[in-house]
């Protein structure tokens, strides 16, 4: 199975994976979330990634759901591109949380990647855009 592990700055990817489990109803094994911010000491971000990381990866690989392109979670997300087997998504929302989890277990890592931000990226819209649709 997937991993997913959720890096965020503070505590917001905590609240969305627990809002992910509540709208499921179940528990959500091999997902994990981490809260990494600008004050913290670089080494102990890195060791609290790493160590989020080793604890979801079940040897098929692991989705990282981070906040914002450019912030510390991302920053470190990234550098593990080169050397684990990972995917690093962008601009989290609650939308890609839920599909990651429903998904993960139907589709390689590479494509789960590209569904859940599909899927994110469709769940950002004007709500007045649909109600003025006929």
């Amino acid at each position: 199975m997937i991993g997913i592990l959720i890096a965020t700055q503070g505590t917001i990817g905590a609240s969305m994976l627990a809002t992910a489990i509540d709208l499921m109803g179940q528990g959500a094994p091999g997902t994990l979330a981490v809260a990494i911010d600008d004050t913290m000491d670089r080494s102990d971000a890195w060791a609290a990634l790493m160590s989020a990381h080793k604890s979801v990866d079940a040897g098929a690989g692991v989705l990282i759901l981070v906040d914002m392109f450019g912030s510390a979670p991302c920053s470190m997300a990234m550098s593990l591109l080169g050397e684990r087997k990972v995917e690093v998504l962008t601009g989290l929302n609650l939308a890609m949380v839920l599909r990651a989890i429903l998904q993960r277990r139907d589709m390689p890592l590479k494509d789960l990647s590209v569904d859940v931000l599909s899927y994110g990226a469709r769940n950002v819209t004007s709500a007045a855009s649909w109600l003025s649709k006929p």
